[in-house]
């Protein structure tokens, strides 16, 4: 059982200022708590030189460090 759990808000805040370093504009378009609530999978729509694309960041429930990318 965990003690804290991020809300959705704060994961997808952690996410986007993952993805502002290497992208000019970022959407959230869902968010989704896995691995029982320790995993916020955020899914954002980004664009890097007028193109776009869908990227998928998993977040620590708990602690909000970046987990992975793809």
């Amino acid at each position: 059982m965990l003690l804290y759990s991020m809300e959705a808000k704060q994961a997808e805040e952690m996410a986007i200022r993952f993805l502002v370093q290497q992208y000019s504009m970022i959407k959230v378009e869902k968010s989704v708590l896995e691995e029982d609530g320790r995993i916020w999978c955020v899914e954002l729509l980004v664009s890097s030189f007028d193109k776009e694309k869908k990227i998928s960041v998993a977040v620590n429930a708990r602690t909000g460090s970046i987990l992975g990318w793809q």
